[in-house]
């Protein structure tokens, strides 16, 4: 039993190799420590996981994985790995770290990495990940980070472009970025809204005045005050959005639009409806409220 013991004592010196500390960690229970250099046979376990996801097999890679690692995320892995027709990771740079006091080695993995799914999409990124090896040598967590190139597919946080009627003018020519500052959230509940021809509700959503543009190429300025005498002429609304899409331009303030499609059907108390497919533009400013619409309209799609 005490050659087993000392056994166990001999792979975990082996495992934590003695080196010069360097660094300090900020947060969680080795807050205050430093890191010294890890073992070199972490370093070889994540570079076999890496050789076993380059071959597309998940089986080899998550044999390289702790029980609780494989309980939590073999089947996403699976899943993950059967939608590539082929991944190519090439690692740059490897570095396996240590804390006094931790479970487990770091290994920091800098590398670039190509996908080719099966459903014709191509990713290429750049990437920095944190891989912890136990002292069995099994991967016990992961975590990852990726920025992404600009000649990738697919992914960015921009793109498009914004080209203005008046050449010239700003900002003209620049590129368009994700928006998320509750647009959706707003447009879903301005539907709600103004289904239930709630006027209360649907004015906490608009700005004081809102430039609105409907699908007839009329221009006015649409005010709360508005709102009884707009909802006294219909009977039902029935607004239903379908494609909710929130942008705003790269490198400017934080006002943003929302393209949203969706049909709309308006039963008139005359009895006359109005059934329609709509694609509006929705402005948001910079206190997030409604500001301005613009309407186009046609012919409901037949099914």
């Amino acid at each position: 039993m005490k050659k087993l013991v000392l056994l166990g004592a001999l792979v975990a010196s082996a495992f934590f190799v003695k080196a010069q500390t360097a660094g300090k960690i900020f947060v969680g229970d080795s807050q205050g420590k430093s890191f010294k250099f890890g073992s070199e046979k972490s370093s070889n376990v994540v570079l076999e996981a890496v050789k076993a996801y380059n071959a597309n097999n998940s089986a080899a890679e998550t044999a390289l994985w702790s029980d609780e690692m494989i309980k939590k995320y073999a089947e996403a892995n699976q899943k993950g790995h059967a939608e590539y027709q082929s991944v190519v990771n090439k690692p740059m740079a490897i570095l396996p770290l240590y804390a006094e006091g931790q479970k487990t080695e770091v290994v920091l993995l800098q590398s670039t990495e190509e996908r080719i799914f099966k459903n014709g999409s191509k990713q290429n990124l750049n990437l920095f990940e944190l891989f912890q090896v136990d002292k069995s040598g099994k991967i016990a967590g992961f975590t990852q980070y990726h920025s992404i190139p600009a000649s990738n597919e697919y992914g960015k946080t921009y793109g498009g472009k914004l080209i203005s009627y008046k050449p010239g003018a700003d900002p003209a020519g620049r590129t368009l970025q994700f928006s998320n500052r509750g647009e959706i959230e707003t447009i879903e509940n301005f539907a709600k809204a103004y289904n239930a021809m709630d006027v209360k509700a649907v004015e906490a959503i608009l700005a004081d005045e809102v430039q609105f543009e409907d699908f007839d190429g009329n221009k006015f300025t649409f005010t709360k005050n508005m709102l009884p005498a707009l909802f006294a002429e219909f009977q039902s609304l029935d607004w239903k959005p379908g494609f909710i899409l929130p942008f705003k331009v790269k490198d400017t303030d934080p006002a943003s639009g929302i393209i949203v499609f969706s049909n709309e059907k308006r039963v008139m108390k005359d009895g006359k409806i109005w059934d329609k497919n709509l694609v509006e533009l929705f402005g948001f400013n910079l206190a997030g409220k409604i500001d301005s619409v613009k309407q186009f309209s046609r012919e409901k799609t037949k099914n």
